[in-house]
């Protein structure tokens, strides 16, 4: 493992010597990586918008449905199809139709109603 970093001095002080004899390389070096991260940071958005979405309701009640009517109005989900079973919902995604799945478990209203948490 010593020779591997035997001549890494050698090159390190050699690379430091010619930053500082030529400004441009300093410049290179230094300001356009900057500039990048600058210029790709704000070409990134990361918010999730209009995301194709299947839904398996198997709760059907008046909270599941609120439930559904709360995404369907949101920004991040575009439903775009319910199925009537488990297997529709999985082979939908695994076909590529959507890319997210709901499925609201039949005893979503009744924890609710006995202020339970319900997983969706």
């Amino acid at each position: 493992m010593r020779n591997f970093f035997r001549g890494f001095g050698a090159v390190f002080y050699k690379e430091v010597l010619h930053v500082r004899r030529d400004p441009a390389t300093l410049f290179f070096s230094l300001v356009i990586p900057l500039l990048q991260m600058v210029v790709l940071g704000f070409g990134i958005d990361t918010n999730i918008r209009q995301i194709n979405t299947i839904v398996f309701n198997a709760d059907g009640r008046r909270e599941s449905r609120e439930l559904l009517d709360r995404l369907k109005n949101s920004d991040t989900f575009h439903i775009i199809r319910y199925v009537e079973n488990d297997g529709d919902l999985n082979d939908a995604i695994i076909a590529g139709k959507a890319r997210v799945g709901i499925k609201i478990p039949v005893d979503y209203s009744d924890r609710l109603l006995h202020n339970m948490s319900a997983q969706v």
